[in-house]
């Protein structure tokens, strides 16, 4: 989530931050339980700084959102996998970011999908899996616990820590190119935008939009539909 730019989508608020960056609601601390989330940093003017979430899902391809990476004056930037990310000490990977080229651009389909692909693989973390193609439409899917990842806001203080957390969210509703997903108890917040959806270890969609508050439902970019495997398709092989 960039909070500075209070960048607007489908009619939501994005979920990217500048520093302070923003976390998962009623969730848990991270710690070593999902090590291929990590934090995007960009540089938004003082050098690498908290922008948004993101996950592995090839040892060199960190997939994100495009509202992330969109307007970045430098398409150079970097992750850190570490549980807490403390500005100065965590190890930070460099990479480049390559945003849907069809962001912004398309009425009924926000593209808000990007990867970063870094200089050098991510040795001793598992990647996630993409989605097959329609996953999202199967049978019981709507009956599905979903895990939300991040490293946003934890609540409404909107204090950044630098903890990657866990929650989980229930389904809402399945659209074109979205999943809505309730943000009641558990959710996401500030900074956790680009961060995945997760059933198992597959990552489903990537956390784009919600309301100011970090209640009520969140609206995630599904990446089993066909604009979306074609994106991705670039950079990795689609399942």
């Amino acid at each position: 989530m960039r909070r500075s730019s209070k960048a607007l989508i489908a009619g939501a608020v994005a979920l990217a931050v500048a520093a302070p960056a923003l976390a998962i609601t009623g969730g848990s601390l991270d710690g070593t339980s999902h090590p291929a989330v990590g934090l995007l940093l960009a540089d938004l003017g003082n050098g690498p700084e908290p922008d948004c979430s993101g996950s592995l899902v090839s040892p060199t391809v960190f997939v994100t959102a495009a509202h992330c990476t969109g307007n970045l004056a430098s398409n150079r930037v970097w992750v850190s996998f570490d549980s807490q990310y403390v500005a100065g000490s965590s190890s930070l990977l460099s990479g480049t970011a390559h945003s849907d080229p069809q962001w912004g651009l398309v009425k009924n389909d926000s593209h808000d999908l990007a990867v970063v692909v870094l200089d050098s693989p991510v040795r001793g973390v598992t990647p996630f899996a993409l989605p097959q193609a329609r996953a999202l439409e199967a049978a019981g899917v709507a009956s599905q616990a979903f895990t939300n990842v991040g490293y946003g806001y934890a609540d409404r203080s909107f204090t950044f820590d630098g903890y990657r957390r866990w929650s989980t969210s229930s389904f809402t509703n399945v659209k074109p190119t979205e999943i809505l997903l309730a943000d009641k108890s558990g959710g996401v917040c500030f900074g956790d935008s680009g961060g995945p959806r997760l059933l198992g270890n597959v990552v489903v969609a990537v956390t784009s939009t919600g309301n100011k508050n970090c209640t009520g439902q969140s609206i995630s970019y599904r990446l089993d539909t066909p604009a979306a495997r074609a994106f991705l398709a670039s950079f990795v092989p689609a399942p």
